[in-house]
């Protein structure tokens, strides 16, 4: 068994010990839990270390007469985010040892299996194998949502349910035309993406596959406007469930962008650039507006991760060296400040049973470490240096400016309201009138703030350290997406400017 089936099978495993040990008292089931996942943590390093030399490839037939393989790869960026996964994975199991207090056993073995399709969405290279991990998501989080979350969890629940899956039908679609087409010109059956990737489609069939995978990702994104069930679902998530759900499924969406669709469908994808970097700006601004206004604590994460996820997708549209690693380095800062405030959340609303704004205040007498893990987190959001925030913004804005300068503009404008709605969410809870309804909060404990202290590290490291996170990305972005320089006159047309660095042609075996 090599480490990336290990890195697939640890956390199925201890889904399954978590259930076996189900009858026994409910910290048992938490330590095999927090042993599962901390050796997840383990394999997830020592990948990052095996891919330094090139990709790490497993590939075994498994249903030769239609195609499918059981083919797991790893490069730099399949690495980072399963090391990113791990670690979430450690965190969410800390963070839920006092609040999960019923169906103990239960809440493991789903959250468990939830880490289990997203290791397995990250390493498949076989579409089939990404499919059934892309589905395989989508059952835990339901049952995390529906089961142990709060007021309105079957409506949230059943909600992104719906749009999840409605979206995976769309790329469902997409996939099996090409899937066909391959088969079509070939005459051999293949759901590997190596081989679908030297389909040969029309610029016609690239941009009905690529809007098809686009709506599909978008969803799981999410872009605006299919984003309407994020509030809603991280507002009665569970706390680990809003912290895998910020940290680790949104960031799914972008990577099958990034790993399928931008591949398969180069044309389509130079097509769209106008639509993506146009819902990537509009989202930047929207959702830190959407975010300002709320009164609920956990809402105004949600839409924050909306207005954040539109730099990731902007540093893809603009087909750069530049934009692209600010795109991968956003997707790791993300999932760890987004997901330090939803710790915070659901810490803040475990002690005083609330999440409005209006009955928080003067907080910081009584938690003055979680008020400074606060403080920490909401700078971090609004990036200021010395955070990984700051460093992935300003990748992005500096591929945004060498596309064009008015677009580096608008985009750098939009750090600006991160600044407000950050500033508001610390200073509404820890400061001004102090609240009379809680007077006898305790601070955090240990297990809490070693969750949050985990998170607040690697931020530092990787604003410090950059490189922790892009020196694994050893290859080019166009070796990767190759779409990026395959025709760049759409993208040309928008932007009013030639294409820039990391703009050359490859053909599609690069990626491989």
């Amino acid at each position: 068994m090599t480490i990336l089936t290990l890195l697939v099978a640890v956390p199925a495993l201890g889904a399954l010990l978590c259930a076996l040990a189900g009858k026994t008292n409910a910290n048992t089931v938490r330590g095999v839990a927090l042993g599962a996942t901390l050796l997840h943590v383990a394999l997830a390093i020592g990948l990052i270390g095996a891919v330094a030399g090139g990709p790490l490839i497993e590939r075994h037939l498994w249903i030769p007469s239609v195609g499918i393989t059981y083919h797991l790869e790893a490069d730099g960026l399949s690495a980072i985010l399963v090391l990113l996964t791990a670690v979430i994975g450690v965190v969410a199991v800390l963070i839920s040892w006092s609040e999960i207090r019923e169906r103990v056993a239960s809440f493991h073995v789903w959250m468990l299996l939830l880490l289990t399709g997203i290791v397995l969405v990250f390493l498949a290279r076989d579409i089939m194998l990404f499919y059934f991990g892309w589905e395989l998501m989508l059952v835990p989080m339901f049952f995390l949502i529906g089961v142990w979350g709060h007021e309105d969890k079957l409506y949230s629940a059943v909600k992104f349910f719906l749009f999840t899956f409605a979206g995976s039908v769309f790329m469902l679609i997409a996939l099996l035309y090409v899937y066909f087409q391959y088969a079509a010109q070939t005459g051999t059956y293949s759901f590997a993406l190596a081989d679908l990737m030297k389909t040969s489609l029309s610029p016609t069939e690239q941009w009905w596959v690529f809007l098809g995978l686009f709506v599909g990702f978008a969803v799981k994104i999410p872009l605006f406007p299919l984003h309407t069930w994020l509030p809603d679902a991280h507002t009665q998530a569970p706390t680990a469930g809003s912290l895998i759900l910020a940290g680790l499924l949104l960031k799914t969406g972008v990577y099958g962008l990034m790993r399928f669709a931008m591949p398969l469908t180069p044309e389509g994808y130079t097509a769209f650039i106008p639509l993506m970097a146009g819902l990537a700006v509009f989202g930047i601004f929207y959702g830190a507006w959407a975010a300002f206004a709320q009164r609920d604590f956990k809402r105004l994460v949600a839409y924050s991760s909306i207005s954040h996820l539109g730099f990731v997708v902007l540093g893809l549209a603009v087909g750069n060296a530049a934009g692209y690693k600010g795109a991968v380095l956003q997707m790791v800062n993300h999932g760890l400040a987004t997901g330090g405030l939803f710790l915070i959340a659901g810490l803040l609303q475990e002690r005083t049973h609330t999440r409005s704004f209006e009955m928080f205040g003067g907080l910081w007498r009584q938690i003055p470490t979680l008020g400074g893990f606060l403080l920490f987190f909401a700078l971090a959001s609004l990036g200021i240096p010395g955070t990984g925030n700051f460093i992935g913004e300003l990748y992005v804005i500096g591929g945004a400016f060498s596309r064009a300068w008015w677009l580096g503009a608008v985009t750098g404008f939009g750090v600006l309201f991160a600044a407000i709605y950050s500033l508001r969410v610390f200073l509404a809870t820890m400061h001004g009138p102090e609240s009379k309804t809680f007077r006898k909060l305790h601070d955090t404990n240990w297990r809490e703030n070693t969750a949050l202290g985990i998170l607040v590290v690697l931020l530092v490291v990787i604003g410090f350290y950059p490189r922790t996170v892009t020196t694994p990305l050893h290859f080019a972005p166009d070796q990767l997406v190759p779409a990026a320089g395959r025709d760049s006159r759409s993208a040309a047309a928008m932007y009013g400017s030639a294409p820039k660095t990391g703009m050359a042609v490859h053909t599609s075996e690069g990626a491989h």
